[in-house]
């Protein structure tokens, strides 16, 4: 019983390892990928000029940055501490099979003792010879021969149990390697950290420098970014309208009901049910790796109180000559031109929307159907900012403004 005990933890211990490693695994995998798309960001940042607003995109890639670093040494110190612990359970289990193992050794060397001072072919004889009678004879005879095979079970389960200790000693080695090896990745991950926190701050030294500069710069982005918020909202507005019109004329109705939201056909509504499921899988809206340098909402820095900054999508720093890619499939409804944002694109999914601004050379006309990632147009590539290129998007529901990093795959 205490054998397969010992096997039932042993495998338990070995699964807890391997679930932690893949988790380990996964986080490091998600870790590079985020990291990656930063640093493809941050590459093309450098090569933009140096104005103060581009300063500001480094800082908020960088503060992703950090952010994602410091998630990651924080799962680090918890695999630390869960190796600690499976390290400290193997160890309790090593001893615990050591001091079985001499305890099976001295019942052997006692056993071979006894063995030894009977194994005399003349004493063999007498003790048998000497018994009382037939039925002892017997006993007797029968206790030697399972005494003897008794001795060859005790030799075969201290072979057994010297070969499992030494599986777990070398079960023991693996999981203090695992420990270094985590320990040393910690180490190299808190110091770039501290880099990237200095980093940080020369950043914000600068800015401050150049506050009232990028404050004009804001209030100029903000006043485009109106006018496109506000030529967004009149669309959907209007496209809402005319849906609920079609659908009381369908209905006979003297007057449309819309409860609020976008009027469906039932085509659309199972097209919006499926869109609903995917929040936090739909796919980077841009054809070459690319990272987010303005986010979605307020956006306040603690260190430059002057500076703020609200957006109602995401801004998507990416190479140029990538295109902008269908989120998923749907309806192009509305395509419209702004100063500051080219060519803007919505295409609607149901009672969800989205909208791609900052487009070039466009790929789709109105009313085409496209599929989930069919390119819709080249990003805008600005040649005054040494080939900038920023995708601006947005998500709706109705007429709701969405995060659209909520829906979008880490």
């Amino acid at each position: 019983m205490k054998r397969a005990g010992l096997f039932f933890l042993t495998c338990l211990l070995v699964v807890t390892v391997t679930a932690q490693n893949s988790r380990l695994n996964e986080l490091e995998k998600k870790r590079k990928a985020a990291l990656q798309r930063i640093e493809v960001t941050s590459h093309q940042l450098n090569k933009n000029k140096a104005t103060a607003k581009n300063t500001l995109y480094k800082l908020n890639v960088l503060n992703d940055q950090i952010k994602v670093r410091e998630q990651y040494v924080g799962s680090l110190d918890g695999e630390l501490t869960k190796l600690d612990k499976g390290i400290e359970e193997l160890k309790s289990e090593y001893e615990e099979m050591s001091r079985q193992l001499s305890v099976k050794k001295e019942q052997y060397a006692r056993s071979l003792r006894l063995m030894a001072r009977r194994n005399k072919s003349e004493d063999r004889l007498m003790f048998i010879l000497s018994s009382k009678d037939l039925n002892q004879l017997n006993r007797r005879m029968r206790y030697l021969s399972e005494y003897a095979e008794y001795q060859k079970i005790q030799a075969i389960e201290i072979t057994n149990k010297q070969t499992d200790l030494k599986e777990k000693s070398l079960e023991l080695q693996q999981a203090y390697k695992e420990k270094e090896a985590v320990k040393n990745k910690q180490v190299a991950e808190t110091n770039q950290l501290n880099k990237e926190k200095a980093q940080k701050s020369d950043l914000i030294n600068h800015l401050k420098k150049e506050e009232k500069t990028l404050s004009a710069d804001i209030r100029k982005q903000k006043r485009l970014a109106d006018q496109l918020n506000r030529q967004i909202d009149n669309i959907i507005a209007e496209e809402a309208r005319k849906a609920a019109a079609a659908a009381a004329k369908e209905k006979n109705r003297s007057k449309p009901e819309t409860k609020g939201g976008y009027a469906m056909t039932e085509q659309e509504k199972s097209l919006s049910g499926d869109f609903g499921r995917l929040q936090g899988r739909l796919p980077y809206p841009v054809s070459s790796p690319g990272t987010i340098i303005v986010h979605f909402g307020e956006q306040k820095y603690q260190d430059l109180k002057y500076v703020q900054n609200s957006s109602k999508g995401i801004d998507i720093q990416t190479r140029p000559g990538a295109s902008a890619l269908a989120v998923y499939k749907g309806v192009v409804t509305k395509i419209f031109v702004l100063p500051g944002f080219n060519s803007s694109v919505i295409v609607r999914h149901g009672n969800y929307l989205s909208v791609y601004a900052n487009l070039v050379s466009l790929t789709v006309k109105v009313g085409a159907k496209v599929r989930t990632g069919e390119p819709i147009g080249k990003i805008y590539v600005d040649a005054d900012q040494n080939n900038q290129t920023i995708l601006h998007f947005q998500l709706f529901k109705d007429t709701q403004r969405l995060n659209p990093e909520l829906w979008l795959h880490k």
